[in-house]
């Protein structure tokens, strides 16, 4: 009996031994290996163990900001609602600007096996004439130029990018909430593609789920304002007047767009004024497309113009505006169109997004610790002041040259287009230096304004020669009046101190804080 007692204690002391073992094994295992992101016991861990960032949306802003704070050592969590190549008709066209952003991120491949065509410029159409405007290339690396592609082939390259290093975990899931605590947001809650509900936990969370963002109004004031839409075509193995151009045509009502999109895809962007537009179900949009644009698309591609409307592939989208206005908010940051968007007829959204997170980057990389909330809020309130002159310039000159491109009843107001297309059509200074700002290559406010005011004098001075008249005066002071009435609401929303008077950076910008 004692004998088979004392086996019974042995035993006994060996499963306690052993479940002990077990137990510390796996606390060690769960402390020193890898985040399994596919667990949600393991997401809901308080702390957000081995996550440093909860990156919210993989698209162009998404992925770029998750592969730079991956190589720098963060390890970032993306939580993407599709992973699936998207397909949409904007986002299209990268800036030279933008293209300077991808080589400084170490994204330029990015733009490589996807068929992306080279831009080197702008032609200008209007009432039969035409203007070639090119990008001032000259003092730049022979690569440095535009490129346009498929916009869901240049997102999957970033993804596979982001995805390539270690610290990168790419989900697919869809975030319903942000997660705060005291006021300060500590992750978020999302549904994983099975539909399970989970909790991820981060220091830092930066939101980049786009124009459509249900995330953004916890994090700044939006003030969405939708101008126009835009409607998109294919047109399929045509060549363009100009090769290895963008092309504006200065339509009735309002601008068209085109563009290559791949060796043998010409894109092209009807803009219709307003958030409506004619049905597509009834044919109201083939006949508009036919009878109201087809007309004013040059006649080398009017025939592919026809045909990608005849085979029905007609999509819209609508165009918005709407100025960065943030709530600094301790453990988040928003980043992209949830945060930012612009009229996109000058295609500088990618160019404003890739310029924001190479100020981010530089901004965080002092700070080894994101846990200190409070700390890294206060930090963070340099990168609304930083960004300011290249986000603001582009931002400004997009919503500008909309109202500008745009025909108007109003006779002061088609005077400063016309005026518009002659200023360009100077050369020159004349050229070179609206382009440049359009490019982003040299994202300057006061150039901005100082060319935008001197195409108001040049249509005046068009209207006053060979000799002035009551009626040219007229016309002249009302066409200064309409450009102060367009560029002076869109400084105002974009904040001019910001633009144009930059408060000194903060110390806590200037003097890395502690580790």
């Amino acid at each position: 009996m004692a004998d088979q007692y004392l086996l019974g204690t042995i035993m006994a002391s060996i499963l306690m031994f052993v479940l002990l073992v077990g137990f510390w094994g796996c606390k060690r295992k769960a402390h020193l290996a890898p985040v399994n992101r596919s667990s949600c016991a393991i997401r809901v861990g308080k702390g957000g163990t081995g996550t440093d960032v909860i990156v919210v949306g993989a698209g162009v802003a998404g992925s770029a900001v998750a592969y730079t704070l991956g190589k720098d050592g963060r390890r970032v969590h993306v939580i993407e609602r599709d992973l699936s190549e998207p397909d949409r008709i904007v986002g299209e066209l990268l800036q030279p600007g933008g293209y300077l952003k991808l080589l400084e991120l170490d994204l330029e491949d990015c733009v490589d096996e996807i068929d992306a065509q080279r831009v080197v410029g702008y032609t200008l159409f209007k009432d039969g004439k035409r203007t070639r405007l090119s990008y001032p290339l000259e003092k730049l690396h022979a690569d440095v130029a535009g490129r346009s592609f498929h916009n869901g082939r240049f997102i999957q390259r970033m993804r596979e990018k982001a995805a390539s290093l270690a610290n990168v975990q790419l989900e697919q899931g869809t975030v319903t909430s942000l997660f705060e605590e005291d006021g300060t947001v500590k992750g978020v809650v999302y549904k994983t593609k099975s539909g399970e509900e989970c909790k991820a936990f981060a220091p830092l969370t930066i939101v980049c789920d786009g124009c459509f963002s249900n995330l953004r109004r916890r994090l700044c004031s939006p003030k969405v304002d939708v101008p126009s839409c835009f409607v998109g075509l294919v047109l399929e193995n045509c060549l363009l007047p100009f090769p290895n151009h963008g092309h504006v045509i200065l339509g009735d009502p309002s601008p068209i767009l085109l563009y290559p999109i791949s060796s043998t895809e010409v894109r092209c962007l009807v803009d219709i004024p307003g958030n409506k537009v004619p049905s597509v179900a009834n044919g109201e949009m083939a006949n508009y497309l036919k009878t109201v644009v087809a007309p004013q698309v040059p006649i080398e591609l009017h025939s592919a113009f026809i045909e990608a409307i005849d085979k029905g592939s007609i999509r819209s989208m609508p165009n918005r505006s709407m100025p960065a206005s943030p709530h600094p908010t301790p453990g988040a940051l928003l980043l992209g169109d949830a945060f930012n968007m612009r009229h996109p007829l000058t295609g500088g959204g990618m160019t404003v997004a890739l310029s924001d997170i190479v100020v981010l980057r530089d901004i965080l990389r002092p700070f080894h610790d994101l846990h200190d909330a409070s700390s890294l809020c206060k930090y963070l309130e340099s990168f609304y002041t930083l960004r300011k002159p290249v986000a603001s310039t582009i931002n400004t000159l997009a919503d500008a040259l909309y109202k500008v491109f745009s025909a108007s009843p109003d006779r002061a107001r088609n005077e400063m287009r016309q005026a518009c297309f002659d200023y360009l059509s100077l050369g020159g200074i004349y050229s070179s230096g609206p382009i440049a700002l359009l490019s982003g290559l040299n994202p300057r406010p006061m150039s901005l304004v100082a060319h935008f005011f001197a195409v108001a004098v040049y249509g005046v001075g068009r209207l006053l020669l060979p000799f002035p008249s009551l009626k040219g005066l007229w016309i002249g002071a009302r066409l200064i009046s309409s450009a102060s009435g367009i560029i002076f609401p869109i400084l105002k929303a974009e904040g001019v101190r910001q633009m144009f008077f930059p408060a000194t950076v903060p110390a806590y910008y200037r003097v890395p804080p502690p580790s």
